[in-house]
C-alpha cells in the first residue's frame, strides 16, 4: 500500500499547477460571493458553481491521460518499476491520484458552495452530495483515459475517452435515461448540472455506486493492457 500511495502523492505534487490554476476558479466564486448580492444574485452564482464542476471533470480526462506520457517520455517509469513495483500498483497510484487531485478541488469547491449557495438558500447537504457525484464521475473518467493512455499519446486517449463516456450519454438522450448508466459519467455531471435553486432534485447513489465499480473494472483493463506494454521503447 505504500507504494501506492507515495506514487499517488508524487503524481498530485506534479499536478500541482494545473489544480492550483483550477482552484482559482473556485477563488472567483468566493470573490463573487463576497461582492454581490447573494440572494439577487444566486443563479449566476450557482451558474459559475456548475462551471467549476465542468472544469474538473475534463482536466480529471488530462490528468488521466498524460499521466504515463510523461513517465514514460521523463523515463521516470523505469526507476519506479525496477524497485519492486509492480505494474498494477503503479497504476493503482496512478488511479489514486487523480482521485486524490479531483477530491481536493471538489472539497475546496463545496467548501465555497455550501458558504455562497447555503446563503442563497440552497442545500449545503446536497451541495457535498454534488462533490461526491463529482468526485466518483472523474475518477471514472480519469481511470477511462489511463487505460487508453497504456498505449496511445494523450491526444488521442483523451479523444477515445471523449467517445467512450459519450456515447452512452447520446444512447441514453434516444433510447433512454437506463442507457446512460452504462458508464454514468455523464449521468453524474448532469446530476450536478441540472441542480437548482426550486428543485435541487434527489440524492440517488445508484449511478456514484455504478461509478466505483466500474473505476475498479477499467483498472483492472488498464492492469491488463499495461501489462503487455514495452515502457522501455521511447516516446515522443
Amino acid at each position: 500500500m505504500k507504494p501506492v500511495l507515495l506514487i499517488a502523492v508524487n503524481f498530485v505534487r506534479e499536478q500541482r499547477w494545473p489544480i492550483l490554476t483550477l482552484l482559482l476558479w473556485v477563488l472567483l466564486l468566493a470573490f463573487l460571493g463576497l461582492v454581490t448580492d447573494i440572494q439577487r444574485q444566486r443563479e449566476d452564482l450557482l451558474f459559475v458553481f456548475k462551471q467549476d464542476a465542468v472544469y474538473v471533470l475534463a482536466f480529471s480526462v488530462f490528468f488521466g491521460g498524460s499521466a504515463i506520457y510523461n513517465e514514460r517520455r521523463s523515463r521516470r517509469i523505469l526507476g519506479v518499476l525496477s524497485k519492486a513495483v509492480g505494474r498494477q500498483q503503479y497504476l493503482s497510484g496512478l488511479v489514486l491520484g487523480v482521485t486524490i487531485a479531483s477530491a481536493v478541488y471538489c472539497f475546496t469547491l463545496g467548501l465555497t458552495g455550501s458558504w455562497t449557495l447555503g446563503a442563497a438558500g440552497f442545500p449545503i447537504s446536497r451541495v457535498w452530495f454534488l462533490m461526491v457525484c463529482l468526485v466518483a464521475a472523474c475518477t471514472l473518467a480519469g481511470t477511462v483515459a489511463l487505460m487508453f493512455s497504456t498505449f496511445l499519446n494523450p491526444f488521442f486517449a483523451a479523444g477515445a475517452t471523449a467517445m467512450v463516456l459519450g456515447v452512452p450519454a447520446l444512447a441514453g438522450q434516444i433510447f433512454g435515461a437506463r442507457w446512460g448508466y452504462v458508464i454514468p459519467v455523464w449521468e453524474l455531471g448532469a446530476t450536478v448540472l441540472n441542480s437548482s435553486f426550486n428543485s435541487p432534485g434527489r440524492a440517488s447513489w445508484v449511478p456514484v455506486l455504478l461509478a466505483g465499480a466500474e473505476t475498479m473494472v477499467f483498472w483492472l483493463l488498464s492492469a491488463r493492457i499495461f501489462a503487455y506494454v514495452d515502457i522501455a521503447v521511447a516516446v515522443e
